[in-house]
């Protein structure tokens, strides 16, 4: 739990970018692991201890049968508090999850070292989605440790499949949008590219579905319930993100106008980590998720009123930003508390990542493109646009010109909704109540854009299609017009998508950036899936049949090498192989059906209804060809 009480609406401090626990200017916080380094502030011996701390931290766990032994069971016991006469299933699952997260955390820390003492470009990825799946087989796949942990564990009289079932699916996203973002993070860090994620650390999903008297039913997703083993809560990485309050003129230290958004309320972010392993890599990324807070626990003076409900009023109010996926926004309030979530985890991110970049001495706020690249996955995360101006003109006190040029080439946008009608529109009313400065800076750039399309194309309609607000019965502001205008790059997720959003979503957009000569503003990235996990990991014995035949695993880091199965198409032994496969993996989702739900399911019949029909597929094929 994070501590509280450090933020008051109604300061006069700068708190932007200042994570809470050390209140300090941006980038004084000393970074990461300890080096045999004497600071100047060091007390006598202070480095001679570092350097032993450092010895200390300097050897990696080692992964044989009894190292691995040890480390579960010192789980069990120092972890967990369980002793050898009081185990489950469950208690076996975390402590094992957690003997391969201090694997994961080695590669981590020196990969985020790495990046730091490469002054590498780093890229964010914002989502308001990510469809995981579960962690431990696919961690255990990506470091390359799962035959170790599994003869460890069968050595103990323990079944690694049988607790990779205890694990909880992460309820952090619905679909082929939390899938993509998913995909990539490990795409990213397979890559050895240094990306993180960042999105919500939702405590329900939409619905957890379940089968009862063959029906399906849909009960509430709280897969926090038996705490999730793989993330590391940072109650040091929290920062402030103000909801309403009002925007005054006033100067600067230095005596210049600037405007102050104050008042409000201030919800804590704090971040929670998630580590992401690359394949055949020592890169280990980050999926870096917020859970909101109050600012502080709860009314003192109306819980000794015995106004209890009152006393745990703002305390109710935080916690909804980040309690459920997608909540129901029929009516008012639930767009409100979406738009508060979006812009919950879009302002904790930028300040995050941006007082990343300015750690380093001598940075200037010129780098930021050549250093930092932002990726809003849809319509959720582009409120990114105002909030970057905004900490840069009245954070940060950057020129209106100078902050725009640095925002547009730093933000890139994914878009995944071809229908116009379906982006994203927030009415102004609403937006002037929960953001009023963000109003003003999108009605500035807004004229700005304006301006630029007259003087081009003149009074035409046209101009106010392409306009950031919808001139309507109830005022909006458009945030696919938004995300367009903000971002350096736009990119659909397949070829013919890419063309329909140039031709029908955003045609005026696409015609505007080619007269001014930028063929490439919005361009193709093709939404694909990750190998690694949806074969090697989901199908473990399809994945040998690949690697038996192509004579490597090269396959699962560039899949245009499974086209070498081709050539086996008409392959006797390859067809009997591949027939076995399927065929056992009918029996394993048959052996499930009736343990979960008592449903006997006829294999052989099953299988054969599925070869009739892969045969009239081909014999239909063909008769068309």
């Amino acid at each position: 739990m994070a501590s509280v009480g450090v933020w008051n609406p109604d300061t006069k401090l700068d708190i932007e970018m200042k994570r809470k626990s050390s209140f300090s200017l941006l980038g004084n916080d000393q970074m990461g692991r300890p080096k045999p380094v004497a600071a100047t502030n060091d007390h006598p011996g202070q480095a001679e201890v570092k350097s032993k701390l450092w010895q200390l931290m300097s050897s990696y766990k080692a992964n044989d049968k009894e190292t691995i032994q040890k480390s579960i069971v010192e789980h069990l016991e120092y972890s967990l508090a369980r002793t050898r006469f009081d185990l489950s299933q469950e208690d076996l699952y975390r402590a094992t999850a957690m003997a391969v997260r201090d694997r994961l955390l080695e590669s981590f820390n020196d990969t985020c070292t790495w990046y730091a003492e490469q002054d590498v470009k780093r890229g964010y990825y914002f989502s308001a989605e990510y469809l995981m799946g579960r962690f431990m087989h696919n961690a255990l796949a990506n470091l390359d440790l799962e035959k170790n942990f599994k003869d460890a564990l069968m050595d103990l009289g323990i079944s690694l499949e049988e607790l990779e079932e205890k694990e909880d699916d992460p309820a952090l996203g619905n679909g082929g949008l939390g899938r993509l973002a998913a995909c990539f993070l490990d795409s990213m860090a397979t890559l050895s590219l240094p990306i993180w994620g960042y999105g919500i650390r939702y405590n329900y999903g939409m619905f957890k579905q379940y089968i009862e008297d063959g029906r399906q039913i849909e009960r509430p997703d709280f897969w926090l319930g038996n705490a999730c083993p793989w993330e590391i809560a940072r109650p040091d990485i929290t920062y402030p993100v103000r909801f309403g309050g009002h925007v005054e003129e006033t100067c600067d230290s230095k005596g210049q106008w600037c405007i102050r958004w104050t008042g409000g309320e201030i919800v804590q972010a704090m971040a929670y980590d998630n580590p992401i392993p690359g394949f055949d890599t020592y890169n280990t990324n980050n999926l870096r998720l917020w859970r909101a807070c109050p600012a502080k626990e709860f009314d003192f003076d109306a819980f000794n009123e015995s106004n209890y409900a009152e006393a745990i009023e703002e305390r109710r109010r935080a916690e909804d930003i980040s309690a459920v996926l997608y909540p129901n926004d029929d009516k008012w309030e639930g767009k409100v508390l979406r738009l508060r979530q979006q812009y919950f985890f879009c302002s904790a991110s930028i300040q995050d990542l941006l007082r990343e970049f300015i750690k380093k001495t001598g940075r200037q706020w010129s780098e930021l493109p050549d250093k930092v690249a932002i990726q809003m996955n849809d319509t959720h995360p582009t409120i990114t646009v105002a909030e970057l101006m905004r900490i840069l003109v009245d954070v940060q006190h950057l020129p209106w010109d100078q902050a725009w040029d640095l925002t547009t080439r730093t933000c890139n946008y994914t878009n995944h909704t071809v229908m116009p009608e379906a982006l994203e529109k927030w009415p102004v009313e609403m937006m002037q109540e929960m953001l009023p400065r963000h109003v003003q800076i999108i009605g500035e750039i807004n004229r700005r854009w304006i301006d630029a399309l007259q003087a081009k194309w003149g009074d035409v309609p046209a101009v106010w299609a392409l306009s950031l607000f919808e001139e309507s019965d109830c005022k909006k502001i458009r945030m696919g017009n938004l995300a367009i205008v903000g971002a350096n790059k736009v990119n659909g997720v397949a070829a013919l998508h890419t063309e329909i959003i140039k031709k029908e979503t955003f045609p005026d957009y696409y015609q505007w950036h080619l007269a001014q000569g930028n063929s490439d503003k919005i361009v193709n990235m093709t939404n694909g899936v990750t190998p690694r996990r949806w074969i090697h990991v989901c199908n473990p014995i399809l994945s040998s049949i690949f690697t038996k035949y192509l004579g490597s695993q090269e396959w699962l880091t560039d899949l245009n090498k499974a086209k070498g199965m081709l050539k086996y198409k008409d392959d006797d032994k390859l067809q009997t192989e591949w027939a076995e496969m399927k065929r056992s993996c009918k029996t394993i989702l048959a052996k499930w059906l009736k343990e979960t739900i008592n449903l006997d399911a006829d294999v052989d019949a099953l299988f054969t209804w599925i070869s009739k029909r892969s045969e009239e597929r081909r014999v239909g094929k063909e008769c068309r060809s």
